[in-house]
């Protein structure tokens, strides 16, 4: 392999102007998971640090340029599809011969395509205030507090002294 200062200039002829077929196989196999370990034991490279290899590799500018340009064209792909779809979903929410389920399907995809509502569900107070957690708590403790008393009379230990309420001069 041949190696490259980050800042070199890459050459124009010669070793090191051209990517060999393996860094090519580990740019393949890299876009497969995006983790450069695993494309270094696959390719395979011979290795006793396949983490060292991975890091060089992807360091290495003629890598770099070429794993930009397959995830720009990837980018570039799924962009065409997403439009194509969503053109798709208009023509069947346009046309007049579909069902109106179909049309109201469509109508709900497109809409989760332009993010125009999530499927999310969010659980809140009174004016999307918080929700009082307050009750929940005092029965919480109410109950953890006869459960110890039940376990101390159990034990033959008496009762459990009942601690006054926090703020209270009791």
């Amino acid at each position: 392999m041949a190696y490259l200062k980050l800042d070199s200039e890459i050459p124009t002829k010669g070793k090191g102007s051209k990517l060999s077929a393996k860094m090519l196989r580990f740019v393949d196999e890299y876009l497969v998971d995006l983790n450069g370990t695993q494309a270094v034991l696959r390719v395979p490279y011979k290795t006793d640090n396949p983490n060292r290899l991975a890091t060089e590799l992807l360091r290495h500018p003629l890598v770099m340029r070429e794993i930009d340009k397959r995830t720009e064209k990837r980018r570039e792909r799924m962009e065409l599809k997403a439009d194509y779809l969503v053109n798709k979903l208009i023509e069947i929410m346009e046309s007049e011969e579909t069902k109106t389920s179909d049309v109201l399907r469509a109508i709900e995809l497109a809409g989760k395509s332009i993010a125009l509502w999530k499927e999310r569900q969010e659980i809140s107070g009174p004016d999307g205030a918080a929700i009082e957690m307050e009750q929940r708590i005092k029965e919480d403790v109410s109950d953890f507090t006869s459960r110890l008393s039940r376990l101390a009379e159990q034990s033959g230990a008496g009762g459990v002294v009942k601690l006054p309420k926090p703020g209270s001069t009791s």
